[in-house]
């Protein structure tokens, strides 16, 4: 059997960790290692974790967000395979087992589960991609089947299991993004290797956060960096995707202009009129969704309304809505 490291970013959850980590240690097949990467947390995770440590590898860090933790903890594993959770949520006990199970059966380096909210409901589109899959079965799809793509969500990280040398060979976290980091590394793996799924819930995400995260930010100057990032990812993969599957190309390159379109929004709400204008036009497509094209109209004809507009918006505190 190959050995599987779990690595876990955590940062101020002390009161939650204890629930990832135990939910690890509960697995029926039990991983190589876990290694808790402590991305330099000011409460009291390592008191916390004291009564664990002989069962972990506890590495403290300064703080440098999610992406440079994870990426010290691939560094740091000593596994062929990797798989990530975040320090909030959690396993079933049965899902290393079962995918593992599938990449063995598939000879395949990546592989993902289903996961669920609160109430049960899942997260992801894996249960949507292929009818013809039924309930705890799992599949193979080879890197130019490229469904995943057409589906307004991808699965999340915390349900992945990799093989580190793919991990490596594709290259781990870009830390320069802030935002979207975990879907460039899923499409640069999924292209490049093709994917297992287990049709199977067993992936538990906490969406009831203790304090805001950064996708709560309603902060304008904040959403912009971020819808920077989305752009980026989402550029890279319209254009691996053209030569390969038109329809899946398509379906990005619309994400791509929604994404221009808020950014144009944006740009009007913290008054950078070139740079509205700049976004607007390079949105300024007849086809995806109706309200980023008329977005982009507002903008370009009527500036100065649209500015007045939007800086109300989210002077206001206004929620991002699609």
């Amino acid at each position: 059997m190959e050995k599987i490291s779990v690595i876990i970013p955590t940062y101020n959850r002390a009161s939650q960790i204890l629930g990832a980590v135990g939910s690890v240690m509960a697995q029926t097949l039990a991983p190589f290692e876990i290694i808790v990467i402590d991305d330099g947390s000011t409460d009291n995770t390592a008191e916390v974790l004291a009564p664990v440590l002989d069962r972990i590898r506890y590495i403290k860090t300064e703080n440098g967000g999610v992406s440079a933790a994870r990426n010290r903890g691939i560094l740091k594993a000593r596994g062929e395979w990797i798989a990530f959770l975040d320090s909030d949520d959690t396993w079933e006990p049965s899902k290393l087992e079962r995918q593992w199970n599938a990449v063995s059966k598939a000879n395949s380096k990546v592989c993902f589960c289903v996961s669920t909210d609160e109430q049960g409901d899942p997260l992801d589109d894996l249960h949507l991609m292929d009818p013809a899959l039924g309930r705890g079965d799992d599949k193979f799809y080879q890197a130019d089947d490229c469904r995943l793509f057409l589906h307004s969500r991808h699965p999340f990280l915390q349900s992945m299991l990799v093989e580190k040398k793919a991990l490596m060979r594709v290259g781990i976290f870009d830390e320069s993004l802030k935002v979207a980091e975990d879907t460039r590394l899923i499409y640069n793996l999924i292209l490049a290797f093709g994917y297992s799924v287990v049709n199977e819930k067993l992936v538990n995400i906490c969406r009831e956060r203790e304090a805001p995260g950064l996708s709560d930010s309603v902060d304008a100057a904040g959403a912009f960096k971020r819808h920077d990032c989305y752009i980026r990812v989402q550029s890279g993969a319209y254009w691996r995707l053209l030569p390969v599957n038109r329809d899946a190309a398509i379906r990005v390159r619309n994400n791509m202009h929604y994404f221009m379109s808020r950014q144009a929004e944006l740009a009007c709400a913290l008054r950078r009129k070139s740079v509205a204008k700049r976004y607007a036009f390079a949105g300024l497509a007849p086809y995806g969704k109706w309200k980023s094209l008329c977005r982009n109209l507002f903008i370009l004809a009527a500036y100065p309304v649209a500015e007045k507009v939007f800086v109300r918006k989210w002077s206001a505190g206004s929620a991002e809505k699609p």
